[in-house]
């Protein structure tokens, strides 16, 4: 039985459902265009109402007058707070997301991207999330297909790593003593519980393009170290920024630096996923595509969506019959055997 503590914790975490739920729906209206601002501001407001609420917005219950005396919540906004306290779901988001390319919708957290942009991905290429667009930039198709300033698409392409014509590669060494500086300085962050680097740096390879970290914290600090994170003292630029990860670019040495915030349940998935090398992640999904599972950064579930690993690596390879597979192996090559 959950103490009280342990209940006013567990039921917070609907404000920040809501205020997640109410921030993506924001980004809908947004891209939707300017006949649709009063909406993605009405609903952005709301989100940042749920997210400071001290109380759980468990205690208004079915009172919809209360709820429309908070900041941004007006009597619709209300309605839906219900819905969701009733039926665990928004009908009305679900129903805006079928409206757009919601998967592309994240990139609007990347300085330099707007809605308008993003619809001319859309629109001109049928471009649908993040994936599709790096591989229709990687495959060079020109400014003259989206009518994009060259300076905006090699931004783009910064923060989708494709390249990084400004600050080419580090050699190992110098890149550990940099991160390691980071981390020093972000475990001291409240609410960070876990934290260690991934990529290439991890692999040990011989030079490092950018320093990945992952870390683990509850929902209700994310905001707070990813803020810690963007205002570093050696941060020049903030090239994207999230509730749950950010990449900054570092003054000197010039370097881009990305964080990523998981769950613990995830936390073995991600650090699999962003440690690579991409060959091998890719074996790994192949196998589990043959098992009849999903593989992706979240974790490995089962056809019926059930959670069958993501903790930790260990019991990833664990699952798929393997030994731990130290990251300087993970090389896409034959160290899973014949079966990928």
């Amino acid at each position: 039985m959950m103490v009280p503590e342990q209940v006013q914790q567990h039921t917070l975490l609907h404000n920040l459902d809501l205020a997640e739920i109410f921030h993506k729906m924001s980004r809908c209206y947004q891209y939707l265009g300017d006949e649709e601002r009063f909406r993605a501001q009405a609903y952005e407001k709301a989100s940042q109402t749920l997210f400071n609420l001290k109380q759980p917005v468990d205690v208004y219950a079915d009172d919809i007058r209360t709820l429309d005396e908070l900041p941004g919540v007006g009597e619709s906004i209300g309605a839906k707070i219900i819905e969701f306290l009733h039926t665990g779901k928004v009908a009305a988001f679900h129903e805006l997301k079928s409206r757009v390319p919601f998967d592309l919708l994240e990139l609007l957290e990347i300085d330099g991207i707007g809605p308008a942009t993003l619809r001319v991905f859309h629109e001109k290429s049928g471009i649908r999330d993040r994936e599709q667009l790096k591989k229709a930039i990687a495959e060079d198709r020109s400014d003259r297909i989206w009518g994009l300033s060259g300076r905006k698409l090699e931004h783009i392409r910064r923060v989708l790593k494709l390249h990084k014509p400004e600050i080419g590669r580090m050699p190992l060494s110098q890149a550990w003593k940099v991160a390691h500086g980071i981390l020093q300085q972000l475990v001291k962050i409240k609410g960070l519980t876990q934290v260690t680097l991934a990529g290439s740096l991890r692999r040990e390879k011989e030079t490092v393009g950018d320093i990945d970290i992952l870390g683990v914290a509850d929902p209700l600090f994310r905001r707070r170290i990813i803020n810690h994170f963007v205002h570093m003292p050696n941060c020049q630029d903030v090239l994207a920024r999230g509730d749950t990860k950010a990449s900054i670019m570092l003054k000197e040495p010039r370097i881009q630096v990305d964080l990523r915030l998981v769950s613990p349940d995830e936390f073995g998935a991600a650090l699999l996923y962003l440690t690579g090398s991409k060959e091998h992640n890719i074996q790994l999904r192949r196998l589990a595509n043959k098992k009849g599972w999903k593989m992706n950064e979240y974790g490995v579930f089962s056809a019926n969506g059930k959670r069958l690993a993501g903790k930790t690596e260990e019991g990833i390879y664990r699952l798929f019959g393997f030994p731990y597979i130290p990251p300087q192996e993970r090389l896409g090559k034959d160290e899973l055997g014949s079966v990928a």
